[in-house]
């Protein structure tokens, strides 16, 4: 009880910091030391004296541990901290099985988590950026809708300036590219074609000219920064010239910074959009560029302050727009707005002005990082719950010393969320390492993404660590917490629990069952890869070298390359036929008078022979036949099926009207895979005239780098002024179906890791498995089981488990390619049990070295030793 004269506040003060078991003595103490100074010196200075001395004791020694508030907490954390580092170092070997997996399965999420960052980056730097759209298009011919288009006709920004005040709009051309010609320099230029308000709202900076007038007058050019270096670096090019192949020659009027990286819009020249109407006048553009029905050229781009008008503008769009359509019962569109930071990423829209990254890439790795993190936090709680014995006996001592479920939960949680923090380090060597590699997975993904290491980054990262400990964690805490003290010490019980625990086995076939989805996914992707490279297109592709003609006279480089012995045949076509390019070109049937589209190609009255293309019925061109007049079309076997011309024979001489001209069938030809494996073959005409885009060379030679270097030799002779741009046609083919090859990279490489984690998860269980059982196997060798008998004993379980991941995962991964992947594909492969029994046998194989390592050393174990050690 205390004195009534002791100061209350340095009581209280005491009593509440002092340990429970010093408090009765200790406050004895201080209050006969009271008394006596009270005595002796009075009544307020023993009070001083005896406030000095309780704040004296304020140290470690003396003051207790607090059981609530921030310093509890802090304090049971660092406990946390402590066990969990010295579990980790005692468990040496399944620590870094734990840490390894975890690494390695974090690299790949961080690799996504990094490319997502960047990649939602793009476009940010706009000051109007969420009042700034594009308009698109979702074209509709002849009531069939086409694929949604990133453009939008020319003048439509200037209609609905005219509709709807307050807004503002700048109008776009088409990528400009070609060999530019300044200072005495030849160098290749990419760029657009803006009008003058390009800067009114758009956050690039104009370093010199004028933002008002520097792009209003036709032929004006802005360069780049980047560009001007290139060039001018020693000369001011403002007032200079540059000529831009296609285009002309151009006055430069200003220097415009390079466009950020997260940028959709990347251009080294900005050419002025009013040059456009000259171009077409010139014959460099089609005469009908402008016009309402030409969706494929211009875009618009719209700036609606505080988005007062937007909804004004989708308005307008949706009921005045199509109206401007002169034949909207054969052509029309409806058009939206487009936020400019939704264009990257974002949906799949052709005629894309800039770099284009869809969704559908994003969330097929975002859910394979998943699979993979989700193996290796499966490795994580297996091993977890295989150390369980010894760990429940810790639990079961813990608690019956007083501690809660929570704690036991918490200390579990934690131990896993250090745990990922320490792989989250490996995982970010590991991210450096792999960034380069998965940059060149995706196709183009080197212009949008850097993966480069920030401290926004590292902050990601780390969050990601603590989700994913917290994950890892949830069923270890959930079961040790949950155990009773009297099961958790009872060591046999405890045993014949886990024995009956399927969670464990279910988590080793799960990250099986992903391992032969992956190795299966591989397989089937290299034979489609290999069955499209081999197929028969219709056209011999070997050996055919294909040279781009800049604006070269045709006759010109037949007659000098035809000098070349190692060139047997040239000939000439609009476009590579198999790598994904095709015209379109309208027909009018004169027996009725329909109008249909079909896919064209300008060929030379040499293609034919030099392509080895299959002439059924009728004859070829001949030399110069269309050159006057366009009289005469080749057309394929379905295009004679499609209009009902009868036989081949029968459709000789039929006669269609082409651009205002009556052109006669006088020839079919075998169907040929024109476009590419992916696009059912249509109605296909061959036109004969001078349109003429590449020359295609047969060659005939052992030493292709020589007759190489002998055709650049003849092409400069001819043209001084381009580079030769030349690639073999089987090369060609071979580029456009990279999408494969990046497929199974993908594939691949996450199929590297799946098996990995999965295989040191099993070598984990595998090895706890034989530590556990030593007694059993001790005992059964001294009654005479063999080695073998053993290894099967000790085998048999996990071969059960593998087995049946593979009865899961093989239909699973059959069925995801036959039904769905491969369906998509005009010309595919067959899954056959070559491919199935490959990837299985493959899968065992690793599995069986995998458990044979420790199965083996403990068959081989002295049994004497193991009964005595036990």
């Amino acid at each position: 009880m205390k004195h009534p004269e002791i100061p209350s506040f340095a009581y209280r003060l005491f009593k509440w910091f002092c340990k429970d078991p010093l408090f009765e003595e200790l406050e004895g103490d201080l209050e006969e030391t009271f008394l006596r100074n009270k005595e002796k010196y009075g009544l307020n200075k023993a009070r001083r004296i005896y406030t000095r001395e309780v704040l004296k004791m304020i140290r470690p020694s003396v003051m207790s541990k607090p059981t609530s508030g921030p310093g509890y907490q802090t304090a049971l954390l660092g406990s946390y901290v402590t066990i969990s580092l010295r579990n980790l170092k005692r468990n040496k070997l399944f620590s870094f099985i734990n840490i390894f997996s975890l690494s390695v399965a974090m690299s790949a999420g961080l690799l996504v988590i990094g490319m997502i960052t960047d990649l939602l980056k793009f476009d940010e730097f706009h000051e109007h950026k969420h009042e700034i759209y594009r308009v698109i298009s979702s074209p509709v011919y002849q009531s069939r809708k086409l694929d949604v288009q990133a453009s939008s006709p020319r003048y439509l920004g200037q209609e609905m300036m005219q509709h709807i005040s307050g807004i503002q709009v700048t109008n776009l051309g088409r990528r400009m590219q070609g060999t530019a010609t300044a200072n005495e320099k030849n160098l290749f230029i990419k760029g657009i074609y803006a009008d003058e308000h390009f800067f009114d709202f758009l956050t690039f900076e104009l370093i010199q000219g004028n933002k008002n007038t520097a792009l209003r007058e036709p032929f004006s050019v802005l360069l780049s920064e980047s560009f001007v270096e290139k060039t001018f670096k020693d000369v001011d090019p403002v007032g200079e010239t540059i000529e831009i192949e296609g285009v002309g020659t151009l006055m430069v009027t200003g220097i415009v910074a390079d466009p950020p990286q997260f940028s959709h819009l990347q251009f080294e020249a900005i050419v002025s959009i009013s040059t456009t109407p000259l171009l077409a006048n010139q014959g460099l553009l089609a005469k009908s560029h402008d016009q309402w029905e030409n969706l494929d050229r211009y875009y618009n781009y719209i700036y609606i302050p505080d988005n007062a008008q937007k909804t004004s503008v989708e308005s307008w769009l949706k009921s005045t727009a199509p109206t401007f359509f002169y034949d909207q019962n054969n052509f029309t569109a409806s058009f939206e707005l487009q936020p400019i930071n939704e264009i990257v990423p974002g949906p799949d829209i052709s005629d894309s002005i800039g770099p284009k990254m869809i969704y559908l890439p994003i969330i097929i790795l975002s859910v394979i990082a998943a699979a993979i993190l989700l193996s290796a936090i499966f490795n994580y709680t297996n091993l977890s719950m295989a150390r369980s014995l010894r760990r429940a006996r810790e639990v079961g001592v813990r608690k019956l010393n007083g501690a809660s479920r929570s704690s036991i939960f918490g200390q579990f949680t934690v131990e896993a969320i250090i745990l990922s923090l320490f792989s989250l380090g490996l995982g970010i060597v590991f991210f450096r390492f792999l960034r380069a590699g998965f940059i060149g997975l995706l196709p183009r993904a080197e212009e949008m993404v850097r993966l480069e290491l920030s401290a926004e980054l590292i902050g990601l990262f780390v969050v990601f660590a603590i989700i994913t400990g917290l994950i890892a964690g949830l069923s270890p805490s959930f079961f040790f917490s949950r155990l009773s003290s009297l099961n958790a010490l009872r060591s046999g019980k405890m045993l014949k629990t886990l024995s009956g625990i399927n969670f464990r086995k279910g988590l080793i076939v799960a990250q099986f069952t992903l391992s032969i989805i992956f190795v299966m996914a591989v397989v089937i992707t290299n034979k489609q890869y290999t069955y499209s490279l081999n197929k028969d297109m219709g056209f011999d592709k070997s050996n055919i070298l294909n040279v781009s003609l800049q604006g070269n006279d045709p006759e010109i480089m037949r007659s000098e390359l035809l000098k070349l012995p190692e060139v047997s045949e040239v000939s000439f076509s609009s476009y590579i036929t198999g790598v994904g390019t095709w015209n379109n070109l309208q027909l009018v049937d004169e027996r009725n008078q329909d109008t249909v589209w079909v896919n064209d190609l300008f060929v030379d009255h040499s293609y034919l022979n030099n392509m080895s293309i299959e002439l059924i019925s009728g004859r070829n061109f001949e030399a110069g036949e269309n050159k006057l007049r366009e009289s005469t079309m080749l057309v394929n076997e379905t295009f004679v099926k499609n209009f009902g011309l009868g036989s081949p024979a029968e459709a000789l001489g039929t006669v269609f009207n082409v651009a205002g001209e009556s052109v006669e069938i006088v020839g079919v030809i075998q169907d040929i895979i024109y476009a590419n494996l992916e696009e059912h073959i249509n109605s296909f005409v061959l036109r004969n005239g001078d349109q003429y885009r590449y020359a295609n060379l047969k060659i005939s030679s052992t030493d292709m780098i020589g007759t190489l270097d002998k055709v650049e030799g003849v092409w400069d002779s001819v043209d001084k002024k381009h580079r030769l741009e030349a690639q073999f046609m089987d090369q060609q083919i071979e580029e456009y179906f990279k999408f494969l090859v990046d497929f199974m990279k993908i594939f691949g490489f996450v199929g590297f890791l799946a098996i990995s984690i999965s295989s040191l998860g099993l070598f984990g269980m595998a090895l706890y498995s034989t530590q556990t059982r030593m007694k059993e196997i001790g005992i059964r060798k001294t009654f005479g089981a063999s080695e073998r008998m053993l290894i099967f004993l000790l085998s048999k379980g996990f071969f059960k488990m593998v087995a049946l991941a593979v009865l899961i995962g093989s239909p699973i991964c059959y069925f995801l390619f036959d039904k769905l992947i491969l369906e998509q594909q005009v010309y595919r492969t067959d899954i056959t049990i070559v491919e199935v029994g490959g990837s299985i046998l493959f899968l065992m194989s690793l599995c069986f070295l995998t458990i044979i390592t420790q199965t083996w050393n403990a068959a081989r174990t002295n049994p004497a030793n193991v009964l005595r050690d036990e």
